[in-house]
């Protein structure tokens, strides 16, 4: 069946859901009525159960607060009275009574002039779905009845329908619920708690199923000849696609062998049948990148490094020569590259290229006019040569008639009759001692088009080749859909001209790699996938070059959004089981030119294998589960205004201040043509450069009305941001906001990490992350490392690893075991030391019945910029410290928390500390902690509380 899904932008109000009798009693409660001066409720925590904790963000907030409930004697519900932990600069935590009913709670704050506006927790929180085989799956927090999540309650409702059906669901949990795919036709799909009638429900999501595709033909190749069988290949695709079938037996080929829309060539099994690369130098190889701004050759740094092009010159006369180059020579002391390097047409004079000062760093791109060439019309010969040495990362050239001429940098210029642009990397010959060129990869397979696929058998490359299967269109920016890898086998791709993959998805919609087993530097590389599966793969990570494998699924700089990459298990060769890492990571996705969005990342898992990096190489490296941000801000400052559902930017910005910089050179802000200090502008779609499109960012609200928020911007009308959903509350003028890229509402559940750096690392911009069921051991740093980052105020920031100003905004950690570590838990923020911290950088995070045993220092550190995290119901076994508030962090509450002590962690003869907070002015709530010494009771050598240099007993609240 062909398939869509898309998600119902909007929050859906309570009462508001279908028109049908509800599972449970439906809640009846007292009328609250608001008014100015009542207190209003920004943000807060999604759930909570009895005797649990929540945090609210917002203004006017008291700690009279009410609960209205499941009661277990009366069908209209009850209220509870729920208690305080704190209040403190609009934060306020408050813990469900012990004795209160779990499901879906209505929340209310009351001070002397009103009530807020209720909030909901636990309610579902259906993210996304997505057809499997003949389920569909729906993915998201709260989706099945409260407390055992044994049971959900899905409603079908056929769209523009009133009413529907309720089904039942093949799966139910907290997670991830699943039902029987419907006959075709378009739906809402609805989820419901269970009880609390209209204030049951969820935010719908939409489904589209169309009809059964008509079977195609099926074609039986019986040869061994790669060229045949292509041949049979494309005309079973000018008939409309099919299936090849392959008998058992090896087929040899040479080149890339390209399968075109709409055919699956299947095997006999992957034992059965092999298609075979053989080495051929006159092979021909599709070239898999295509050429676009900022794809500039990297390394061509070194005398006699030379580039060949060919250039077509419309027409005969004076053409201005302009290159689009960065270059920083600074820290050698040199101004730039003039003069270094040189251009010649069709073997003539030699032209040195001139105007090519420093940029500030090798990814700040500037136009700048270089020479002056007399030119003949027709095709020549262009080279480019480094004649004296020194870095650039050279672009593109542009060629001009007019001597008046300027490239913009936005919109990138376009040829014409008086205009040739010639992109530095779609040369025909490129000579280099330590040069890469951008698009010199090189796949055995390439499937081309919509719903092509291969199956059931094994795929052997060579040298010639670092890409086993290719997926992707033929168009740069074009998305491929329906691309199916299923039961193949990659291995032997062994080049080394770019990154090493058995399989590389670029650009892939609705893709499927499945029970394969693949081999390679990456096994699996993603550069852009939606709604695709990974899963059931063996990944065996093999060392190339350059070190050991970057990651066994490489996410890299590319959207990844609605994918699941579940079952997956990671896995070193033959004889290297043990000793020397293979793989520097399990699973490493990075945000750049797109956002990391709702992905089910599940139940993935090494085997024997170690993670790290080669003795002698980088060891900042070996992450098992990496979040990490090659971040974007687009802006970071005041609002000039807001509404229900968008936020208005200001045209220009006040110059940031030398010293909030930070990270950040004044040269790589935005500026408009009058030098005025501006947001960044992001293209309103893919144009080809590396700058992420508008619909990738995400506006968070770090101070000031509305905050604790986060919604993802859609489009841009001038400095007006248009958004996904409303917000809770708008933000209003003055509200400090950061726009960047973000890792959002991903759902990283029953992973096993082991034998790394880190277990699970979120690192900058993620919010809304769900960390559950994770078993973490044998780590060199922290097993979980949550991180915001604080590294620059500036109001813009280029594309940069590891900094930026960036939230760390609620973020679930719950049930995870983590083993052997350095810290079980770190939650933190990367602060620039010199810059101010005038509002929280992480915030709301939450750490629940986790088991963190024989850590070297800390059980759980919360450090730095955090504020309002909440730490309860966990267990530390042996450590230094059992649970620490340190640095900056302020407002933590830790409650219900176990401080075993039953072996040291190493030789130190100090007493082991089970709670500390490093400064005393700094907010922190204990409440019904418990500490046992060796024998499992109260031990004296134990200092149970440190508060800066004074120890005390802890409180017996």
């Amino acid at each position: 069946m062909r398939w869509t899904i898309l998600i119902m932008l909007g929050a859906v109000a309570a009462l508001a859901g279908p028109t049908t009798n509800t599972p449970g009693n439906k809640f009846e409660f007292p009328d609250r009525p608001t008014g100015p001066g009542a207190p209003v409720i920004y943000e807060h925590s999604r759930e909570a159960g009895p005797d649990e904790t929540f945090l609210m963000v917002g203004e006017n907030l008291t700690t009279n607060v009410v609960a209205w409930g499941v009661s277990a004697n009366t069908p209209a519900g009850q209220e509870y009275k729920l208690q305080a932990q704190l209040l403190k600069s609009g934060l306020l935590a408050v813990t469900i009574p012990e004795r209160a009913q779990d499901g879906p709670f209505i929340v209310w704050v009351r001070n002397n002039t009103g009530w807020s506006t209720p909030i909901v927790l636990n309610a579902p929180q259906p993210w996304w779905c997505m057809v499997d085989g003949d389920k569909v799956r729906v993915f998201g927090r709260n989706l099945s009845r409260r407390p055992d999540f044994a049971k959900a309650f899905v409603y079908l409702r056929p769209s523009g329908k009133e009413t529907g059906t309720w089904i039942e669901a093949k799966k139910n949990g907290k997670y991830e619920v699943a039902f029987r795919l419907p006959p075709p036709g378009e739906y809402e799909i609805w989820i419901h708690a269970g009880d609390g009638g209209e204030w049951g429900w969820g935010t719908p999501l939409k489904l589209d199923v169309a009809g059964a595709t008509p079977s195609r033909p099926v074609v039986h190749f019986h040869g061994n000849s790669g060229a045949e069988l292509q041949q049979v290949m494309e005309k079973l695709a000018e008939r409309g696609g099919g299936t090849v079938l392959l008998g058992v037996g090896r087929v040899t080929f040479a080149g890339t062998l390209r399968v075109p829309s709409g055919v699956m060539l299947q095997g006999a099994g992957r034992d059965a049948t092999t298609l075979q690369l053989v080495y051929d130098p006159t092979a021909t190889f599709t070239r898999l990148s295509g050429t676009g701004w900022n794809h500039a050759p990297g390394a061509i740094h070194t005398p006699g490094d030379m580039m060949e092009y060919r250039l077509d010159i419309p027409q005969s006369g004076r053409w201005e020569v302009w290159v689009r180059y960065a270059t920083d020579l600074k820290p050698w002391k040199q101004d730039g590259v003039s003069g270094n390097h040189a251009v010649s047409v069709d073997n003539g004079p030699v032209v040195p290229l001139m105007n090519m000062d420093n940029t500030g760093s090798f990814g700040a791109f500037r136009w700048s006019k270089t020479a002056t060439l007399e030119l003949t019309a027709g095709r020549h010969t262009l080279t480019w040569k480094n004649i004296k040495g020194g870095g650039v990362s050279l672009d593109a050239f542009l060629f001009a008639m007019d001597p008046s001429y300027e490239p913009t940098m936005t919109p990138p210029p376009t040829n014409s009759a008086t205009v040739v642009v010639v992109q530095a990397e779609d040369c025909e010959r490129f000579v280099s001692k330590e040069g890469k060129l951008y698009g010199g990869d090189r796949a055995a397979l390439w499937l081309s088009g919509d719903g092509a696929g291969i199956s059931d058998l094994t795929l052997l490359g060579n040298a010639q080749v670092n890409v086993g299967i290719a997926i992707q269109s033929a168009q740069p920016l074009a998305w491929i859909t329906n691309g199916v890898v299923r039961n193949v086998r990659v291995a032997d791709v062994d080049g080394k001209q770019g990154e090493n993959c058995g399989v590389r998805a670029r650009y892939v919609v609705h893709a499927v790699v499945r029970d394969c087993e693949l081999w390679g530097r990456a096994p699996i590389f993603l550069s852009g996938a939606r709604q695709c599966q990974f899963a059931n793969n063996r990944l065996v990570s093999v060392t190339r070059f350059g070190g050991n494998a970057e990651a066994a699924i490489l996410g890299r700089c590319d959207t990844i959004e609605e994918c699941l990459i579940e079952n997956n298990v990671i896995a070193s060769p033959t004889g290297a089981e043990a000793g020397g890492p293979t793989a520097r990571r399990m699973l490493w996705f990075s945000t750049g030119h797109g956002s990391i969005t709702r992905n089910w990342i599940a139940g993935n898992r090494s085997e024997g294998a170690q993670f790290g990096g080669v003795a002698g190489t980088d060891q900042n490296v070996g992450e098992m589960i990496l979040f990490e941000a090659n971040h974007r801000t687009m802006f970071f400052g005041a609002l000039a205004g807001a509404d229900t559902q968008s936020v208005t930017l200001p045209k220009t910005v006040p110059r940031t201040p030398d010293e909030h910089l930070g990270s950040v050179k004044r040269e790589q802000l935005a500026h408009d043509a009058a030098g005025n200090e501006t947001p960044f502008w992001p293209p309103d779609t893919d144009d080809g450069t590396t700058e992420p499109p508008i619909y990738e960012y995400y506006v968070t609200v770090f101070a000031g009305r509305g905050q604790g928020q986060t919604r993802r911007v859609v489009r841009r009308e001038g400095e007006k941001l248009l958004l996904d959903r409303p917000w809770n509350v708008p933000p209003s003028t003055g509200s400090v906001v950061a726009v960047g890229t973000a890792f959002y509402q991903n759902l990283i559940v029953g992973n096993q990490t082991t034998d790394g750096m880190t277990g699970i690392q979120l690192w900058i911009s993620c919010i809304e992350n769900v960390v559950s069921g994770n078993t973490i051991a044998r780590q060199r740093k922290p097993g979980l490392f949550l991180y915001a980052n604080g590294t620059t105020l500036a109001s813009s920031m280029p594309r940069t690893w590891n900094r930026g100003i960036s939230p760390l905004f609620w973020n679930l950690a719950e049930g995870n075991r983590t083993e052997e570590c350095s810290v079980g838990a770190l939650v933190t923020s990367g602060d620039a030391p010199n810059l101010p911290v005038e509002f929280p950088r992480a915030l709301g995070n939450v750490l629940r019945h986790n088991s963190f045993i024989r850590n070297r220092t800390d059980g759980i550190q919360v450090n730095a910029a955090a504020a309002g995290t909440l730490v309860e119901f966990n267990v530390v076994r042996d450590a230094l410290i059992g649970y620490h508030q340190a640095g900056r962090a302020d407002a933590t509450v830790f409650r219900r928390n176990h401080a075993y002590f039953w072996y040291p962690v190493n030789h130190s003869t100090n007493a082991p500390v089970a709670f500390q907070a490093d400064h005393p002015t700094m907010t922190i709530v204990l409440e019904k902690n418990s500490i046992e010494g060796i024998h499992g009771t109260a031990d004296r050598r134990i200092i149970e509380l440190k508060r800066g240099q004074t120890t005390e007993r802890l409180p017996e609240k």
